[in-house]
C-alpha cells in the first residue's frame, strides 16, 4: 500500500472512530459499476435530458405519466443490477459499527 493510500486510511479510520454515528453521502456514479446508467458524465454534462424536478412533478400531470412511463422502461436495469465493490465496502463498514 503506498504511504499517501495508508495515510489517508488512517485519517479514515481516525475520523470513524471519533465520529458516534457516520452517514455517507453518494452520488448516483455510485451504482455505475452495476451497471445503472449516471445522469452526467465525469465533467458533470448532462448524458440525457436532464431529470424531471419535484415541482415539475407534482405540477404537470402529462410529466407524471413520462416520469413513470420512463421508469417504467428502465426499472429491469435497476431490479437485476447487483452490489458492486463500494457498495459491499459501505455494507462492511456499516457491520462493524460505523
Amino acid at each position: 500500500m503506498s504511504t499517501s493510500l495508508q495515510s489517508d486510511l488512517e485519517q479514515l479510520l481516525e475520523f470513524q472512530a471519533r465520529a458516534p454515528r457516520l452517514l455517507v453521502l453518494t452520488g448516483a456514479g455510485i451504482s455505475a459499476d452495476s451497471g445503472i446508467p449516471t445522469y452526467r458524465d465525469a465533467d458533470g454534462t448532462w448524458l440525457r435530458v436532464a431529470p424531471i424536478t419535484h415541482q415539475e412533478f407534482l405540477r404537470d400531470p402529462a410529466r407524471r405519466r413520462r416520469y413513470w412511463g420512463r421508469s417504467t422502461v428502465g426499472w429491469p436495469g435497476v431490479r437485476d443490477a447487483r452490489p458492486n465493490d463500494a457498495h459491499r465496502a459501505l455494507a462492511r463498514l456499516e457491520r462493524a459499527g460505523a
